[in-house]
């Protein structure tokens, strides 16, 4: 979830766009590898894990990047094109909020 925030906030702050790159690939790339060579090798419960913690990342990095967006008050540059941009952002926060909430509860009910 932080590389969501701190990419929200380089975003924002014009920092190094290889900054976010870096970030990403921090929180997504290490489960999802470890993913594929638990698939390759015939763990199939255990990747299936990996690849639950893979969703879990993806989902907050978005989710956080969108609740960051709408507390630091990044707005578009023409005013006809608030509502549109305010109706996504909720309806962004709802689509993380309701797959991270699913996520949890397949986590909870032990893998399906």
């Amino acid at each position: 979830m932080s590389s969501g925030v701190v990419g929200a906030l380089a975003f924002t702050s014009a920092a190094l766009s290889s900054l976010i790159g870096v970030m990403v690939a921090v929180a997504l790339l290490p489960p999802l590898a470890v993913f594929g060579m638990l698939l390759g090798s015939g763990s199939f419960s255990a990747s299936l894990g990996a690849f639950i913690l893979f969703l879990v990342n993806i989902v907050c990095v978005n989710l956080a990047g969108v609740v960051t967006f709408r507390v630091f008050g990044v707005r578009p540059k023409v005013w006809w094109k608030e509502e549109s941009a305010r109706t996504g952002a909720r309806n962004a926060m709802i689509l993380w909020g309701t797959l991270l909430a699913v996520i949890c509860l397949v986590i909870l009910l032990g893998y399906i």
